[in-house]
């Protein structure tokens, strides 16, 4: 109690000690030792005319003294600077001042600048620095340190800029470190025009360099980026300080010497094919005059050696793409079937450019500059191509009905004076359906009278009378009635892989041989002999495809397919073949199903053979008449659906689809239940083949 009153005794004291001086030198002296900062804060607030809130956290003493008399904002910013030092800060708010400890300083802050502004001291801020140059997450790591515990920083990457709670006083050193780091000088970039090599290699080869030169975990600056410019021949380089700059252009000058001492290069290839892209290189050579120096004597060497081989050596424009043009895709499929494929395996003459088939490489006669040129047509054709994945589906379903009903009756009175009947034939199919060759044919089966050579009966249900007409027997009433159902089920699903602008074909049938001639040996002569000639026939299933693949994924389709079968091998004039093709040019998406064309008939034919005026009485009409009918639908459609492999692992989905479905096929065969041994039909699967094609992989 005694200290209190003697605390309560000097705060009274030194406040009327400052209202005095205040009142006679116009400033604030401030001069408090271990005194309670609640009370300080009061004094403060007081004779500087602020509102200052504490914050009940705010306990503990504090000293505060000063050597000349202060303005109010002197004053405040005194008390917090005192405040500071012992864990506390002084925010500023729209109502005034509030004490806080530090920790709750930067949530309490309403001061917030996005530049500079004219405060100082320690009093709580928030600023928000904008960057042009460097990225804020790097600049934000190094500013890090700086901030004080309690206080935030943090980058923005949307917006490139940061955001930092502190101190004023901290807050104006930070903005001069920034200032400093967010410079444009850092990024510099320089070009070297190269005259002799490729920039895509010496880039290539000056980037391995600096990995291994400059040691890891060091200043990104010290290791500069460098980048190739095709275009104009050139390497970029960004970043890197002075010295490395000058080592790498003395690298690259020392890679840019020409190698070459004659004007004759190789150039391998990795996709392409040489000798096609001999011919493209050739002729953009005589094309393109630019191509050519007017000042250099190759420019003459290389117009004569690409008219030689236009007009000598060259291959003509239907080799080059495979096909001929007057022999469409959907040719005579015997042709195709016989036909061995287009190779190039010889090497092409004439010109400056030479194709070597058995190393796969283009050798070029020309000048420099031209080697250039040519060389970046080489890089932009010499591309792996897509490969196209043809699957294919022909459904053909056909059912057919047909039915029969009659009545037929012969009468003979028994002085053989009189004669009645009637007598009907059916459709050629169903056999001997007249009543006449129906007795033909009991008489033959019972060996009596002497009838006629027997025919089969009609086919279906035959229920008659017989009757013994004179030494014969016969039919005197036949009642026949048949009904036929057939169908069929016909689906091909040929497939195919191709790469991309080159005909692929697949034929499975047989081969039949048709004659087309013959001669026979004739009277006396027998210095001739008799011989027939003969023609083969692809009979079976046949599917050509050239597709093309766009940019935009869309796959131009040059198709022809057909399915053929014998339909009669006992005609006279020869073998009567069924044939069904389609040929088109379609555009279809990657993965899509597309329909080629089809047919859907449906044929109905009826026929009634009745005596007038009696077939047409109801009920008993049905007793002199004889009615067929048959009814064939027939659909026939093809369906198509290219997917385009780019990759090795879609080639590989698709590999392992075809023999997941090939074993899955595999294990629904079931042997016959023979006397004899059942084969092992496990000793090698289609899983066993994948295994060695995963082995033998590169």
């Amino acid at each position: 109690m005694l200290q209190l009153l003697k605390t309560t005794l000097t705060i009274v004291l030194i406040v009327v000690l400052q209202q005095t001086s205040i009142a006679q030198s116009n400033g604030i002296n401030l001069s408090f030792n271990n005194a309670d900062i609640e009370a300080v804060i009061q004094t403060v607030a007081r004779v500087t005319n602020r509102s200052i809130v504490v914050d009940p956290k705010v306990r503990g003493k504090i000293t505060l003294n000063s050597s000349r008399a202060l303005t109010p904002e002197q004053a405040i910013d005194s008390l917090a600077t005192a405040l500071r030092l012992n864990g506390f800060a002084l925010v500023n708010t729209s109502e005034g001042y509030r004490v806080v400890t530090e920790a709750d300083a930067k949530l309490q802050s309403s001061q917030t600048y996005t530049a500079s502004a004219a405060v100082t001291g320690d009093q709580i801020i928030t600023r928000v620095f904008q960057l042009n140059f460097e990225s804020a997450a790097n600049v934000a790591n190094l500013i890090r340190p700086l901030v004080s515990p309690n206080n935030t920083i943090n980058a923005l990457p949307g917006n490139n800029s940061i955001l930092v709670t502190d101190y004023a006083s901290n807050i104006n050193r930070i903005e001069k470190i920034i200032q400093s780091v967010d410079n444009p000088s850092r990024s510099k970039v320089e070009t070297i025009l190269l005259k002799n090599a490729q920039a895509g290699k010496v880039a290539n080869l000056v980037n391995r360099a600096l990995e291994t030169s400059v040691p890891q975990g060091s200043d990104p600056i010290s290791k500069p980026t460098v980048l190739a410019d095709p275009r104009t021949n050139s390497l970029i380089i960004r970043g890197g300080n002075v010295e490395r700059i000058a080592q790498i252009r003395g690298l690259v000058a020392k890679l840019d010497a020409s190698s070459n001492v004659g004007n004759i290069y190789v150039v391998p290839l990795k996709n392409s094919e040489a000798s096609k892209l001999a011919i493209t290189l050739r002729a953009l050579v005589a094309a393109d005059g630019s191509a050519t120096d007017p000042g250099n004597t190759n420019a003459q060497s290389i117009a004569a050696g690409s008219t030689l081989m236009q007009n000598q050596g060259g291959m003509n424009s239907t080799n080059a793409t495979g096909m001929n043009s007057a022999n469409p895709l959907g040719g005579a499929p015997s042709a195709a079937a016989t036909s061995a494929l287009a190779s190039s395996s010889s090497p092409s003459t004439g010109g400056i450019i030479q194709a070597d088939p058995n190393t796969n490489s283009l050798i070029i006669t020309a000048t420099e500059p031209v080697y250039k040129d040519l060389l970046k047509v080489i890089e932009q054709l010499d591309r792996r191509r897509a490969q196209v994945y043809i699957e294919s589906m022909i459904v053909e379903l056909t059912a057919a009905n047909a039915a029969e009903l009659g009545v037929q009756w012969q009468s003979l009175n028994s002085s053989n004076t009189a004669f009645a009947g009637t007598n009907f034939n059916g459709p050629a199919q169903s056999g001997n359906t007249n009543i006449f060759g129906a007795s033909a044919s009991i008489n033959s089966a019972l060996g009596t009278g002497a009838a006629a050579a027997a025919v089969p009966l009609g086919l279906g249900l035959n229920i008659g009378s017989i009757t013994n007409f004179g030494n014969n027997l016969a039919f005197s009433t036949l009642l026949r009635a048949m009904s036929t159902i057939s169908g069929a089920n016909v689906l091909s699903t040929p497939n195919l892989m191709t790469l991309d602008n080159e005909e692929a074909r697949i034929i499975v049938g047989q081969n039949i041989p048709i004659v087309t001639g013959s001669y026979a040996q004739t009277g006396s002569t027998s210095t001739v002999t008799p011989f027939q000639t003969y023609t083969r026939q692809d009979v079976g299933l046949t599917l050509r495809v050239r597709p093309q693949v766009a940019e935009n994924g869309t796959v131009k389709l040059q198709i022809f397919q057909e399915v053929s079968s014998i339909q009669d091998v006992s005609n006279a004039t020869g073998i009567i073949l069924n044939k069904r093709n389609v040929e088109s040019n379609v555009i279809v998406e990657d993965g899509q199903i597309i329909v080629l064309g089809g047919l859907i008939g449906d044929n109905y034919t009826d026929g009634s053979s009745k005596v007038p005026f009696l077939g047409d009485l109801p009920l008993i009409g049905g007793l002199f008449r004889y009615d067929n009918k048959s009814r064939t639908r027939t659909n026939l459609m093809v369906f198509i659906r290219p997917s385009v492999l780019r990759t090795n692992e879609a080639n590989n989905i698709i590999s392992n689809r075809k023999l997941d479905d090939l074993e899955e096929r595999r294990k629904t065969f079931v042997q016959a239940p023979l006397l004899l041994k059942k084969e092992d039909l496990n000793a090698t699967t289609l899983r066993d083949i994948r295994d060695i094609m995963h082995d033998v992989a590169p």
